[in-house]
């Protein structure tokens, strides 16, 4: 449809256009979702359009929906525009919903085509659910298909049915070939005889030809031509879902001016319906004896006699009637079609139905209503129709108007309901050998009991619930009563004996893609029966009612009303509604995608409030499980809060993660990916990274290293001393009041940029503390949002000017870098001099000085060596203050704890001499305390995002290259199906359970450094500061909070777990004056 070609073109302008304001979004504080779980959300959809870019592929709809399910469960969620639409494949859920939430889901979604052609949706089928729609409902059961009413006019099927037989006949006998058949196109045929019915039931009109033996005028034929185009034009436009239904912001809009055709077309089928009122009115005034004839003479009655209040008579009664005809116009056609071409595809099960006629009606009269109850063969061949080809592939098209709970998932209000016939009918749990035509199955035991009246949920082709098919019975005696009949009067076969194509349409139905032609060879035994048919035909159309048509009906005979197949099938246009050429995507299961992503921006939305993000990510864990995917911008990112997913990542797939996500920030300050930590993986990655571990972070050089760290610590621990001695001679008090987050800061500063250049800043140094403030200032930056990283197509717009900042603190940064280096070549003066040294940058000097600069990605060794320094200092100096600064606040609010930790130092060092780090192997109390930290507040909550570099397979799922790989270490490292009392701290579990557990990247339950080829290669020096610096402070000094209140052991937004409020703790000596000098 022209829809689908103008739809993309047009938007994408207006999706350029509403970029910017999207974005802005993602910098607002948004509320949350609630708590509750919710239903997975296939990954894949774009933004502003949503899925729909995954449905125009060469499969229909309900195939694809099919396959995703595959990935995602019987029970997943897709974005068609705005409108969230849950889609269910499982009959347990459909059966919740249509008993325990059926007042739920009785509404209608609203689509411009209902209001516009559906008088503003008073049509039946289409208005919402409340009382109009019940008080119509009411009339249609009560009068309009009433029985007595019924039987007034079953006339009118008889008739036609006799008439669309004899016409079958005639031209036969006039153009069969020389083997004595003809050829007739049987999908047109069925076609004009249930539009021939229904007009008449409606409205006394006819769509085509005439009754056998009456006369057609000329008017009369004018009339049935108008009525045909007026219905096509009719059908094909109340079928069509335009951009306004998917975007209802863009109403407004009428892009390819399908509005305009609809108001066209409505004016035509509103003229036509009221000049059928207009003569029926007319009939009632001048006829004084006047019978009702039609539904249009009873609604007239019905209407004014109820005195509805919500539209005016005249629209009630046109638009009802109007809906009874679109309602029945393709669906009796199309089950018809299939049922017959899944009979001259397997000509045994014709010629079994034919038997079966011959033995129960004979072939001396004209099988009747009657005979259909003995023809159960018939009946599972109808019944076998309906499962394989439902004329309402995707039925059950329903909007939820108050919010409920399904199969355990918090279903919002609003959200649209898609129920997928196709795949239900096909499960292999429920029907052996699924796809094959056996009518036989409705004759064993399993399944001779299932119906399709709605009540049997594993087989609901008219849908199930308070707005399925009200026509069901009927439905079925007439699909029973003409396939009968067919197959009783006639041999029918296919041309040349080819196989039938059985290629589906994406269509309002169901329908046939190609004709469907059938040779058709009258039995011996038509005339015999062709004179009874005469004979009946002939008799008082008002005595008809003394024949059988209804007898088997029951009751409560209802019309054909296939109003929710019609309604159900406008989503098979919405899922066709983007024209993109794109590969079709492979058959491999994909994560479930976490809900709420909006358009444009994703899931940025939601971790832009005041939550942190690894707690967000982690209630998604908790309602998608522990691999899920988000939307980042244009980027799919990969959640992962599983050990066992984490090993698949980084074991199986440590090559295909090996690369990092570009980002402004790593570009602007960490001289454009020249930073190790950050380069994309590749050749010059791997050459840097083997330098670094084998000669700049050797276990030999962190041993070389120990007099740094000592000295620096003992230097430190010096200043806290005197700073208590001051305090006790000045305030006479017996502690001091010393804030460690800033003593650990400079303590730790001080360490890396000794082995990094050599230097020492002083208390209040000039340079110190312009330095300080740069590095802290790069880290508030490294973790700042930037619009382009996450939709590039901004990258020129600055947006807070972030990028401007980090230009400048990146030559603030160089500028460090580079005077040191200069210092450093200046103070090596000889190749002798600099052998020895272990300052990282001599160090790496030396690597390079007999490289090329092109060996290195055509980087030159100055950058190299800045780069790689930077990173040293920056990715030690945070995450090691944060781990302490945790540390300490733990032991301060577990005092047992710290006690415990005392006394075993106490023990295995004793008070008359400092602890050392030969010591760390004793104490393993401590060593517990530093994992139990780690594991509670790793100084990265959120791995250090990661790249896929190609696709792979993770968990079971398909992960395209270019995802981005996001550990929740914090979910990760309190799952409680591997720790218990996950949330206490407990150093004794890694003294008992987990004792051989460490953090070195081999065990996956615990990863604070990451793992696998890019994890953190610092680690030993990072534990052997720790250990060091903790047991230092634990020997020396008495340590208790400032008051009685626990230490706030709130978090800043960041990338590492900062604490949110400085840690000020009361120290006191414990040892002798003389170990402090």
């Amino acid at each position: 449809m022209d829809l689908f070609y103008s739809f993309p073109q047009d938007y994408t302008l207006l999706a350029g256009a509403s970029a910017l304001i999207l974005v802005l979004y993602c910098l607002s504080s948004i509320p949350k979702t609630a708590k509750h779980r919710t239903v997975p959300e296939a990954s894949g959809a774009w933004p502003i359009v949503g899925h729909f870019n995954l449905f125009r592929g060469s499969d229909l709809p309900h195939i694809t929906l099919a396959a995703m399910a595959t990935k995602y469960g019987p029970m997943f969620t897709v974005r068609l525009g705005v409108h969230r639409v849950l889609v269910v494949h499982s009959w347990q859920v459909v059966k919740e919903i249509f008993t325990t939430h059926d007042v739920i889901i009785s509404s209608r979604p609203k689509f411009l085509a209902a209001k516009i052609l559906g008088y503003n949706y008073g049509m039946f089928g289409y208005t919402p659910y409340g009382q109009y729609w019940r008080e119509m409902r009411r009339i249609i059961s009560l009068e309009l298909l009433s029985s007595h009413r019924l039987e007034q006019l079953k006339h009118v099927p008889i008739s036609e049915l006799d008439n669309s037989i004899k016409n079958l006949y005639e031209l036969w006998r006039e153009k069969r070939d020389d083997h004595g058949k003809v050829l007739v196109e049987m999908k047109k045929w069925f076609g004009e005889f249930n539009m021939n019915v229904i007009l008449r039931l409606v409205a006394g009109k006819r769509y085509s030809g005439a009754t056998t033996g009456e006369e057609t005028s000329t008017e009369e034929v004018e009339e049935m031509k108008r009525s045909r185009e007026v219905m096509r034009n009719f059908f094909h436009f109340l079928g069509l879902f335009v951009v306004a239904d998917a975007l209802p912001f863009l109403g407004w809009l009428d892009l390819g001016g399908h509005e305009k055709a609809m108001k066209k077309v409505a004016q035509e089928i509103d003229s036509m319906a009221g000049k059928w009122l207009q003569e029926h009115r007319s009939k009632r005034k001048s006829d004084e004896g006047f019978e009702e004839k039609d539904f249009m003479d009873v609604l007239i009655s019905a209407v004014e006699t109820e005195g509805l209040t919500d539209y005016d008579s005249d629209t009630i009664i046109k638009s009802t009637a109007m809906v009874l005809i679109a309602s029945s116009a393709d669906t009796t056609t199309v089950m018809l079609t299939w049922t017959l071409s899944l009979l001259l595809n397997n000509p045994h099960t014709l010629k079994k139905a034919q038997e079966e006629l011959d033995n129960v009606v004979g072939r001396d009269r004209p099988v009747n209503e009657s005979d259909i109850t003995n023809l159960v063969y018939i009946q599972a061949i109808v019944k076998e129709t309906l499962r394989l080809y439902p004329a309402g592939r995707l039925g059950g098209q329903r909007i939820f108007s108050e919010d409920c709970t399904v199969a355990g998932y918090r279903i919002p209000k609003g959200t649209w309901l898609l129920v997928n016939v196709w795949k239900l009918q096909q499960d292999p749990e429920i029907w052996s050998h699924p796809s094959e035509f056996r009518p036989e199955r409705f004759m064993d035991d399993d399944h001779k009991h299932v119906d399709v009246k709605g009540a049997h949920f594993e087989l609901i082709p008219f849908g199930a619930g308070r707005r399925s098919c009200p026509g069901v019975a009927l439905a079925l005696q007439q699909l029973n009563l003409v396939l009968a009949t067919l197959l009783q009067h006639f041999d029918i076969s296919t041309p040349g004996g080819a196989p039938v194509d059985m290629a589906e349409t994406s269509g309002l139905t169901n329908a046939k893609a190609s004709p469907l032609e059938a040779g058709i060879v009258i039995l011996d035994n038509y005339n015999a029966m062709h004179a009874h048919s005469a004979q009946r035909a002939s008799l008082n159309r008002k005595k008809l009612w003394r024949h059988n048509w209804w007898k088997k009906m029951g009751t409560t005979p209802t019309l054909p009303i296939y109003v929710p197949i019609i309604v159900d099938y406008k989503i098979t246009f919405v899922l066709h509604i983007i024209n993109i050429k794109r590969s079709k995507r492979g058959k491999n299961r994909t994560p479930p995608q976490a809900k709420g992503a909006w358009p444009i921006i994703g899931h940025l939305h939601l971790l832009g409030g005041p939550e942190l993000t690894h707690k967000v990510l982690g209630d998604m864990a908790d309602k998608h499980g522990p691999i899920f995917t988000i939307k980042l911008g244009v980027h799919q990112a990969l959640v992962v809060s599983n050990g066992d997913i984490a090993k698949d990542c980084f074991t199986t797939n440590d090559k295909a993660f090996a690369s990092r996500p570009k980002a402004a920030a790593i570009e602007l300050m960490a001289y454009n990916y020249a930073m190790f930590g950050f380069a994309p993986y590749g050749e010059y990655w791997q050459k840097l990274r083997k330098i670094i571990m084998l000669e700049v972070l050797s276990q030999r050089r962190v041993e070389l290293l120990q007099h740094v760290r000592v000295s620096e610590l003992r230097a430190s621990i010096k200043d806290i001393y005197e700073t208590w001695v001051h305090n006790k001679k000045c305030n006479n008090l017996d502690m001091v009041k010393v804030d460690m987050s800033q003593w650990l800061g400079n303590f730790v500063l001080n360490i890396l940029v000794r082995i990094n250049s050599g230097k020492r800043f002083t208390t209040n140094d000039e340079e110190g503390v312009r330095f300080q403030m740069v590095v802290k200032k790069y880290f508030e930056l490294l973790g700042t949002f930037v619009v382009s990283d996450y939709i590039p197509y901004l990258k020129w717009l600055d947006m807070g000017g972030y990028k401007k900042e980090m230009k400048q603190t990146g030559k603030e940064l160089d500028i460090f870098f580079e005077g040191w280096l200069k210092e450093r070549r200046i103070e090596i003066g000889s190749a002798q001099k600099l052998e020895g040294s272990q300052v990282f940058i001599d160090v790496l000097i030396n690597i390079l000085q007999g490289a090329s600069d092109g060996e290195f990605a055509g980087l030159d060794h100055d950058t190299i060596i800045k780069s790689t320094c930077q990173q040293l200092l920056t990715a030690g100096l945070d995450t090691t203050v944060v781990t302490l600064t945790w540390a300490l606040s733990l032991l301060l609010n577990n005092p047992k704890a710290l006690e415990t930790a005392q006394h075993e130092i106490d023990e295995h060092v004793g008070k008359d001499r400092l602890v050392e780090e030969s010591d760390m192997n004793n104490l393993i109390y401590l060593d517990a305390i530093i994992k139990e930290t780690l594991r509670l507040y790793p100084a990265g909550p959120l791995s250090v995002p990661h790249e896929s570099i190609e696709d792979c397979v993770v968990g079971g799922y398909n992960i395209p290259k270019g995802t981005h790989l996001l550990v929740n270490l914090r979910k990760m490292h309190r799952d409680p199906n591997v720790w218990s009392n996950p949330n206490d701290f407990q150093p004794e579990r890694f003294l008992n359970s987990k004792k051989d557990i460490d953090v070195k990247g081999k065990h996956y339950e615990l990863l604070p450094f990451g793992s696998g080829r890019r994890m953190c290669p610092g680690v030993p020096f990072a534990l052997q500061a720790l250990r060091l610096t903790l047991a230092s402070l634990i020997q020396q000094f008495t340590l208790k909070r400032p008051s009685n209140e626990l230490v706030d052991m709130s978090e800043n937004l960041g990338l590492t777990s900062t604490k949110a409020t400085s840690l000020e703790v009361l120290l006191a000596p414990r040892l002798s004056y003389n170990m402090y000098q």
